[in-house]
């Protein structure tokens, strides 16, 4: 079986760039400079294809091998265009640069014109665009081939594109990309959250596990969970459900003109056991990766979220693996601070200044945290006073201790927290809403355990098991007593759960833990996910009832239900 892709003529492809580049408004000769991304959407967007940078990096070797010492650049850029990847030989470059094929700028085709990146993606097909078929005369330098790049749902992810001088281009540039491409989607396609079985289709039994053999990934039960290019032309021929019950893993066997060979991804788990997983050093997942990238940078950042959730380990987390790990990390807890030495704690004094004070004086929180961190923990329990002077000391990087007329310069990176809705606070006037926006630099919105998914609760308690006896065999947990776990609604989130697995581990004695070595659970916290989707559902036709009462008026209605406006907002949009 010949596996073939549609094309259009070469020729055809650049004429319709050019029609569109026009119709964009664009002018050959007037070229503007190229359209750059902030460096925050540049970070957000590689942060969503880091899977596939994560692939393209370990395919520089093949890269390098395909064009030796040819002076180009590898480069990936995503569905708007936007260079996310750059790499290659150093004398080529600079004169990447200096046009902007580099990470930030966008060639899709309504800024650039013709170009084989924007191209590609406009025709969702590979195209080379050399010397003079670029639209604009300022890029007829240089000469460019890009290949797209499909997700195993076949969804356009971005392109991979090869780039030159116009003289130093070769037909092997676009060869090179098209099997770069084909690569990249063969990784993701095994990679793919349940996947199990491989099934490659070729013409020969050589060509077997190659970038361009035809891919399909399979669930336990055979059903399909994605494709590549090649494999969806062989999907139409065949009849699938009678292929798998007569194919053997491991062994080639003959399907019309060509061969399909079966293998298996994973050994997974049948039994009613679940045994727990290694755990090593934490991993950051995208969200926390981003940031630890912004914290580094000295962006403020605000953790939000349900007591018990984990804010304090996020924390830790970021401290350990940032560029100053053995610097403070000065823990504050808001709430905690006797009212009347609020100011005193946070911000230090002298000796003597004021009755009661220790005699050779206090440092204060902010003070310590110099050259480190500085975790406010409970914001929203600081009181109107504290934080009109902690907004000063963020603005201005100086503290002035009590009893001192000189500010003292600091400088600290700062972590702000609270189960509080600070937003609904400002709007009530009980929260500084300049300090809001201070604090809020980048917000992270940590889950509740409800709210979990499967495979991550079961991770989080795989985590715990292997916490409870290190350097040991992992403990056994039994599948009935996982699914009950998942099925709570954990009113106390994290800490409640740990807390629940030390007691069931003590009590289980060395044994597989089961139901009855769990401990009696709150009642507060009978209900179960369903019956607490049952309650947001009931607040929110509680809540549309009311404002159509009060003819759409919001602020009336809140005041009304006794809630904020922002709430009646939120309620709305889910």
């Amino acid at each position: 079986m010949i596996n073939t892709l549609t094309k259009s003529n070469p020729e055809q492809l650049i004429s319709r760039s050019w029609q569109r580049s026009q119709a964009y408004g664009l002018e050959q000769y007037f070229q503007t400079d190229p359209y750059l991304v902030s460096k925050g959407l540049l970070i957000d967007y590689q942060q969503e294809q880091a899977a596939l940078l994560k692939h393209l990096n370990h395919l520089l070797p093949l890269f390098q091998q395909l064009q030796g010492n040819k002076p180009c650049s590898l480069l990936f850029a995503n569905t708007e265009g936007v260079i996310l990847y750059s790499s290659g030989a150093d004398c080529f470059a600079g004169k990447a640069r200096k046009i902007a094929l580099a990470p930030g700028a966008s060639w899709h085709e309504r800024n650039m014109g013709t170009n084989a990146i924007g191209t590609a993606l406009m025709e969702e097909q590979e195209v080379s665009v050399l010397g003079v078929q670029h639209f604009f005369c300022n890029n007829q330098q240089i000469g460019c081939s890009a290949s797209p790049v499909f997700s195993p749902t076949g969804q356009l992810l971005g392109v991979v594109d090869i780039s030159s001088e116009a003289h130093e281009h070769s037909q092997d540039m676009l060869f090179s990309a098209r099997l770069l491409a084909q690569s990249l989607e063969n990784a993701l396609l095994a990679e793919q959250a349940g996947t199990y079985w491989l099934l490659n289709l070729v013409n020969h039994s050589s060509y077997t596990q190659l970038p361009w053999s035809g891919l399909i990934a399979l669930g336990e039960d055979g059903e399909i969970i994605g494709a590549n290019r090649i494999a969806k032309n062989w999907l139409i021929h065949l009849d699938l459900p009678h292929l798998l019950s007569t194919l053997r893993q491991g062994e080639l066997t003959p399907v019309g003109e060509g061969m399909v060979l079966l293998s298996r991804k994973t050994q997974e788990q049948s039994s009613s056991v679940i045994k727990t997983k290694p755990f090593n050093k934490p991993k950051l997942n995208t969200a926390q990766k981003k940031a630890l990238t912004l914290l580094n940078a000295g962006i403020p950042l605000l953790i939000q979220g349900e007591t018990g959730v984990g804010k304090d380990h996020l924390v830790n987390l970021l401290q350990q693996q940032s560029d100053y790990p053995d610097q403070p990390l000065i823990a504050v807890n808001c709430g905690a601070l006797p009212n009347d030495l609020i100011e005193a704690e946070l911000f230090g004094y002298k000796p003597g200044a004021f009755t009661g004070s220790n005699k050779d004086g206090r440092l204060g929180y902010i003070r310590a945290a110099d050259q480190g961190i500085l975790f406010l923990d409970e914001i929203g329990d600081l009181p109107l006073t504290a934080q009109t002077r902690l907004l000063r000391v963020l603005q201005e990087k100086s503290v002035t201790p009590l009893g001192c007329h000189t500010p003292i310069p600091v400088n600290f990176k700062v972590i702000a927290a609270s189960h509080k809705n600070l937003v609904e606070m400002v709007e009530e006037g009980i929260f500084r809403q300049d300090l809001f926006f201070r604090l809020s630099g980048y917000q992270i919105k940590l889950p509740a355990l409800r709210d979990y998914t499967k495979p991550d609760f079961e991770q989080l308690v795989y985590k715990f098991l292997c916490q409870l006896q290190p350097n040991k065999q992992p403990a056994q947990l039994s599948k009935t007593l996982l699914d009950h776990l998942y099925s709570y609604v954990w009113p106390g989130n994290i800490r409640q759960l740990k807390q629940v697995l030390e007691v069931a581990f003590v009590l289980a004695d060395g044994q597989l833990i089961e139901c009855k070595h769990l401990p009696e659970l709150p009642s507060t916290g009978t209900l179960t996910k369903a019956d607490n989707a049952d309650l947001a559902t009931h607040k929110q036709k509680q809540i549309t009832q009311v404002l159509a009462g009060c003819g759409g008026n919001v602020s009336a209605a809140a005041r009304k239900l006794g809630i904020s406006r922002t709430t009646i907002y939120a309620a709305l949009k889910s």
